[in-house]
């Protein structure tokens, strides 16, 4: 190409020599070539090289070599670019905000709400960075692409496991059970087997009318000797509970064992207390109504065991003793006691409150040779039962049927199991766990003397006993009934002429 090696350009070392087209589009070069070749044309071989040399030098000491003009960008491309690059943004938020329209989609509802707080601080620290905060501040460069954010996939929801819906099922089905055992425990019919019992046990139709219209239920409570070296069961304790589920009471009675009362078997006049040594508990609710005109159709019968049983079972009962007679007696019966029923609690050993034991209060409750006789003694009786009761109410469900449990053994009862469990859950439901006493002949309307040599109590009148009871126990006014009135008039002339 060329003719000899002098005609070669030279080639400056560290640079590459710029093409033909930067040359001629030099600035310097244009000026410094074109005004040599319009002055010294044809010139000598030697000249040329000159000039040669001379843009080489000046190509040298620039520091940059300027850009031609397909080399500078145009503003238009600059824009087309920039639109481009907004295009791009705008497409990978949208694809981004349809990722995760999908994912709040596939969550549960908890899932989603924390998704969308995630999204709206990932959304903020996007919304700083196009707006010129300052997001990288370690002083790396910024690349310039937007940040992706670490998302942990939507977890699937767990299907509950069979045994749990069997098992929620069976507890439905408790609650239901439970709920309908009580609403017929708490509000089933009372005295139901009044109607067919009426005969039976000696109830006048004045006194069946008055206990069909109420909510109350009337037992007697027989409290036997029960020793095996005596002869016979006497009942050594009369009493009436009466639960008023009217006024939301608890009532008891007490019915003094020498009353003088018309005893059917006999066709005669006797003692309360032997009808039961006759006949038993059936015979002794004839005597009761016929006499009294009580509508009472169950009873329970507790011997000596059964209360100390009781007794301790609700942790003793707090009784006060109030002279130095009353404390000899205690420990004289409790001597007794403790050989009958096999226990061995100590002497008593001052007067004052304190807590009885079973056999402690048990002989407590037998002392009849002090203070005013068998009207304390059947006082003594009743406080005895009213410290049990309360007790147990306060007791909680299941340490109340562990004691029933205890003294189940030691108790005869007409009542049925469910009458049972229905009248303890209707007396826990009453709350308050105070206890009225009454006591039949009441002090209003009673005298006692001999008659035949043999000492009575003479209810008088016994008509006037029988309303006073009713208004203690119903809260009305009663009218006894002719049967009760004649039993009435006979006592009166008995005693009349004695």
């Amino acid at each position: 190409m060329y003719d000899n090696d002098k005609d070669k350009p030279k080639t400056i070392i560290g640079r590459k020599r710029p093409p033909a087209s930067r040359q001629g589009t030099t600035a310097g070069s244009q000026r410094s070539s074109g005004n040599t070749q319009r002055t010294t044309s044809g010139s000598s071989q030697r000249q040329q090289s000159s000039a040669r040399q001379q843009n080489g030098t000046q190509r040298s000491s620039q520091q940059r070599p300027r850009q031609t003009a397909s080399q500078q960008p145009s503003s238009k491309n600059t824009q087309q670019s920039q639109n481009a690059g907004r295009t791009r943004q705008q497409q990978n938020r949208n694809t981004a905000d349809e990722q995760q329209r999908r994912i709040r989609q596939a969550q549960p509802a908890g899932q989603n709400r924390n998704t969308q707080r995630q999204q709206r601080t990932v959304q903020g620290g996007a919304a700083s960075s196009r707006t010129g905060a300052p997001r990288n501040t370690s002083g790396a460069k910024a690349s310039g692409k937007r940040e992706q954010v670490y998302q942990e996939p939507a977890k699937k929801q767990k299907k509950p496991r069979r045994w749990t819906k069997r098992l929620a099922r069976v507890l439905v089905v408790l609650l239901l059970v439970t709920g309908a055992a009580y609403a017929y425990l708490r509000y089933a019919p009372l005295n139901t087997d009044l109607s067919k019992n009426v005969s039976l046990y000696n109830i006048s139709s004045n006194a069946a009318a008055m206990a069909s219209s109420e909510r109350i239920v009337n037992i007697a409570i027989f409290g036997v000797d029960g020793r095996s070296d005596v002869e016979g069961d006497r009942s050594d304790s009369i009493m009436v509970a009466s639960a008023d589920f009217e006024h939301n009471k608890l009532k008891i009675t007490s019915l003094m064992r020498d009353t003088y009362v018309y005893n059917e078997s006999e066709d005669d006049f006797d003692k309360l207390n032997a009808a039961y040594a006759i006949g038993g508990a059936d015979l002794a609710l004839k005597v009761i109504n016929e006499n009294f005109d009580m509508p009472i159709t169950d009873y329970v019968t507790i011997d000596f065991t059964a209360l100390v049983e009781m007794v301790n079972a609700v942790g003793g009962v707090e009784i006060t003793v109030t002279d130095e007679d009353e404390l000899y007696w205690i420990n004289q019966y409790l001597w007794d006691v403790n050989d009958k029923v096999g226990t061995s609690d100590p002497d008593l050993t001052s007067i004052g409150t304190q807590t009885l034991t079973g056999s402690q209060a048990l002989a407590y409750s037998r002392i009849r040779y002090t203070g005013n006789g068998d009207y304390d003694r059947t006082q003594r009786q009743r406080n005895v039962l009213q410290q049990v009761v309360s007790k147990a109410k306060a007791l909680n469900p299941i340490a109340l049927i562990n004691l029933v449990n205890q003294t189940m053994p030691y108790i005869e009862t007409s009542l049925s199991n469910t009458e049972i469990m229905k009248y303890i859950v209707n007396i826990i439901m009453m709350g308050s766990s105070d206890i009225e006493q009454f006591r039949l002949p009441s002090d209003a309307y009673v005298t006692d003397g001999m008659l035949d040599g043999v000492s009575y109590v003479f209810p008088m009148t016994l008509t006037d006993n029988i309303e006073a009871w009713y208004q203690f126990v119903y809260e009305k006014s009663y009218t006894p009934s002719s049967r009760a009135q004649t039993i009435s008039q006979e006592i009166q002339q008995a005693w009349d002429d004695s």
